[in-house]
């Protein structure tokens, strides 16, 4: 039998306070840090691990799903389930705490199993671990290791060095450790999707997406990425997708899509090459792909549309504001009026009737905004993006933890007025609401936006002709309940 020292069950939690809308957008991803965790561990160390997704769980367990935790009812249902996967067979509990939207549902599951399986090592990685460590240290805290930053060689030092096996349960603090190796990229394993796969089979709109870089060069002062940038080669590119493709086909016949999950799919010549790779193997008859890029990237390169037209690439730009302050407050360019042009630019490209369309994503409520700043926006969109092959994409500002607004949010209430609310993940209420500020500037408050928001953007939507009728109703009514509760 195997010694379970070593054994590994990773839990992704879920979410507390969550509506129909947020589960449209958090829902149907597959934890790819987490199963590529799985698979560089199983490389290099003998190791069994197990995963257990609570999203997923929930939507059978109602009580692990409700918007409104019962403690006790929840305690039950999280048990059984632990039950079912044979806890008593690992020493050591994985819990991906990736955004701090999931840090209430965190806590609980970790609280419970300190308690009830007292013997285990519980660690805990992710975004908001890495941004906010001392939400982790209290007195009493359920957490033996914190991990800061990328968890591979953390957990594989741990592994190796026995230290898990010799932590001391009624010590008062828990180990923060971080990693001073980067870890080679273009060394890991295809991640372990038979683990989460095998488990939970049965959904066909799981997001499949692949990694050409890890961490971001840019410095938006609204994105919470904080890894050093490393990019992929293309042979280690080539291999991934190959496999990925097989999955893909396997699982998702009715929705067959490869998402590029890099922060920016920004280097030229290298993502020229992969346009080029997807057309010459006709991997565009048989998938749709998806990316982020910047609107420069492109712009510097307009003939690239052409190709992800070809390879059927839908590309999200980031868009996010046509007026100049908060062009530069966000850090996205010095040059409004040049990237405003590079915009009509590209949107041009995308009016001609071709079977592929483009997004552009847009932040509302960034600190600063106000009614013209907002307006500016809404004109530029109603001028030259409103069209069927267009899918305008607003979204509201998020002040997580680890991002330059929220560490210097003294700064900007002095010099906009602007109203945060502190600590927002840790309040019993929604998190998507709490996150957001609730006074963006001196003379527009978040009831005024909020109205501005779903009147604009409703007639905006309508527009893009592969619009989901059934998502559209749920975002209005999310909006309008959202206004109504202010």
């Amino acid at each position: 039998m195997h010694n379970n020292n070593s054994n590994l069950l990773f839990i992704i939690p879920g979410f507390f306070f969550i509506e129909e809308y947020q589960k449209l957008l958090y829902y149907n991803d597959i934890p790819l840090g987490t199963i590529q965790l799985s698979s560089f561990l199983k490389e290099r160390v003998k190791v069994i691990t197990n995963i257990i997704d609570l999203r997923v769980e929930g939507e059978k367990e109602k009580e692990l799903g409700v918007a409104k935790p019962k403690e006790d009812n929840f305690k039950k249902a999280f048990l059984k389930i632990l039950e079912k996967n044979n806890i008593q067979d690992y020493k050591n509990i994985g819990i991906n705490c990736y955004t701090s939207f999931q840090y209430f549902y965190t806590d609980l599951i970790a609280k419970i199993l300190r308690k009830e399986c007292p013997k285990v090592n519980i660690i805990v990685g992710g975004y908001h671990p890495t941004g906010v460590p001392e939400d982790f240290t209290y007195k009493n805290s359920p957490y033996d290791v914190i991990i800061r930053g990328e968890a591979e060689m953390v957990l594989l030092n741990l592994l190796n060095s026995n230290k898990l096996n010799k932590i001391e349960k009624k010590k008062q603090e828990p180990l923060i450790l971080s990693s001073d190796i980067l870890t080679d990229i273009n060394s890991l394993p295809f991640p372990d999707y038979e683990l989460y796969l095998k488990r939970y089979p049965l959904k066909d709109k799981f997001k499949f997406e692949i990694y050409n870089s890890r961490g971001c060069p840019y410095q938006c002062t609204f994105c919470s990425d904080n890894y050093a940038f490393r990019t992929y080669s293309f042979e280690k590119f080539q291999e991934n997708f190959e496999k990925l493709t097989l999955i893909v086909e396997e699982y998702n016949k009715k929705n067959p899509k490869i998402g590029f999950a890099d922060q920016s799919f920004n280097r030229l010549s290298f993502n020229e090459r992969i346009l080029d790779y997807l057309i010459e193997n006709e991997y565009n008859k048989k998938f749709v792909f998806s990316c982020q890029s910047r609107i420069e990237t492109v712009a510097s390169n307009i003939k690239l549309i052409d190709k992800f037209k070809k390879s059927k690439m839908i590309v999200g730009y980031g868009f996010e504001t046509a007026n100049n302050l908060l062009l530069r407050e966000m850090k996205k360019t010095n040059k409004a009026v040049k990237y405003l042009e590079d915009t009509q630019r590209i949107l041009k490209e995308y009016k001609d009737g071709s079977e592929i369309y483009c997004r552009l994503n847009i932040l509302v409520g960034f600190p600063g905004e106000n009614q013209k700043t907002f307006n500016d926006t809404v004109k530029f969109i109603e001028k030259y993006a409103i069209h069927e092959d267009i899918q305008i994409s607003p979204t509201f500002f998020t002040n997580y933890p680890n991002v330059f607004v929220y560490e210097n949010m003294d700064v900007y209430e002095k010099k906009y007025g602007t109203e945060f609310l502190k600590e927002w993940w840790k309040l019993p209420s929604n998190p998507f609401k709490n996150a957001v500020p609730k006074r963006p500037s001196r003379n527009y408050s978040l009831k005024q936006m909020l109205f501005d928001y779903k009147e604009k953007y409703i007639g905006i939507l309508k527009q893009f002709k592969r619009q989901s009728f059934a998502e559209l109703v749920t975002w209005k009514r999310f909006f309008n309940k959202w206004y109504k509760e202010l």
